[in-house]
């Protein structure tokens, strides 16, 4: 019998997707401080060409601004806007070191006046959990997350700065990294306008929440005012629980620090109201067309990334999630993910729209 006669053995494809998957999780896990700040980077850049796109196309005096000088005022944003997240963090961190006395004084007060409306019992519960709190732990974890924040926001932006001048650079070569360059250029040209559009919609609405929360906790004195409207610009990136913990945080400071329901009641339905209106009439106007993608899976991917990644990997969640959909539908092989993932199991829906 030749070596040739000899039966060959073929790898099912559900042990490679399993044996792939598994690596990849592991890779994700292993190198989440070196990706990270790649994901945002990648994430912001592709926000950066949104807003040049935009910054070209309007005309003043029947004049369109050139590219160069296009990219130059979305780079510049970006980057102040991201110098304007480091000091806010900064500031924040010495605020918390200074409220941290503070802050178990105002739970005991709270104790003393829940004790006659829960009852003695529930109350003396209470007060050994918030003897027994770590207000001092608490701090130093949050000082250090703020710091790291820092730092990577630096990375970020110096990665930014050198991605954006190689614009034409990475745009020609990375469609040449396929094997049908010109297939690759239209799944790319996909991923970017799925990711734009979620990322330039989302940018605008959050800043318009952010603004009108700091203008909303400013006025009745909020502590950690700057640092709340930044947490609700971020979280508004989030779909689904994002404005939960947007309203959440604020509502719950306003409980400890103030003697009275007034400015608690001030947050949950000034700011509260208007988040609603924002994120029911202002975006749905704004978004012209749906992402196409499965309210379930993205609570999945919510739960795998902030699992991987932690809140930062939330944060990425819909993103990676656009990404992974329109890469695994022109794989044959993985096609069914991209069906899984999507809303109504179209996942050429973008192609259609373009």
């Amino acid at each position: 019998m030749d070596r040739g006669d000899a039966p060959r053995w073929a790898i099912p494809d559900w042990f490679l997707i399993l044996v792939s998957g598994a690596i990849i999780v592991y890779g994700l896990w292993v190198g989440r401080d070196f990706l990270i700040p790649l994901a945002i980077t990648a994430l912001v850049f592709i926000l950066t060409v949104a807003m040049v796109d935009w910054i070209s196309a309007r005309s003043i005096a029947g004049h369109s601004p050139p590219r160069w000088l296009a990219n130059m005022i979305a780079a510049s944003l970006i980057i102040f806007a991201l110098f304007l997240l480091g000091v806010v963090f900064s500031q924040a961190g010495h605020e918390i070191v200074a409220s941290g006395p503070q802050l178990r004084l105002r739970v005991a007060e709270m104790a003393d006046h829940l004790e006659s409306f829960l009852g003695p019992k529930l109350v003396d519960t209470f007060r050994n959990s918030a003897a027994d709190l770590d207000i001092g732990g608490w701090l130093a974890a949050a000082i250090a997350q703020l710091a790291g924040s820092v730092s990577a926001l630096a990375l970020v932006s110096l990665y930014l700065v050198f991605l954006i001048s190689e614009r034409r650079a990475w745009i020609g070569k990375l469609p040449l990294l396929a094997s049908d360059p010109v297939k690759a250029r239209l799944v790319l040209a996909r991923i970017a306008t799925g990711v734009q559009q979620y990322m330039l919609v989302n940018a605008l609405t959050s800043a318009l929440s952010s603004g009108a929360a700091y203008l909303i906790f400013r006025s009745i004195g909020l502590d950690f005012a700057a640092l709340l409207a930044v947490i609700v610009f971020i979280v508004g990136f989030i779909p689904n629980i994002g404005a939960f913990i947007g309203l959440a945080l604020p509502c719950l400071i306003a409980l400890i620090q103030f003697d009275t329901l007034t400015p608690f009641l001030i947050v949950l339905l000034g700011y509260g109201l208007f988040d609603q209106f924002v994120a029911n009439i202002v975006q749905p106007a704004m978004q012209s067309r749906s992402l196409n993608v499965s309210t379930f899976m993205v609570m999945v991917s919510l739960t795998f990334f902030g699992i991987v990644w932690g809140g930062v990997g939330v944060f990425l969640a819909v993103p990676m999630m656009v990404v992974i959909m329109v890469i695994c539908a022109e794989i044959p092989g993985m096609r069914w993910l991209a069906i899984l993932l999507s809303g109504d199991g179209s996942v050429e829906q973008s192609e259609r729209d373009h």
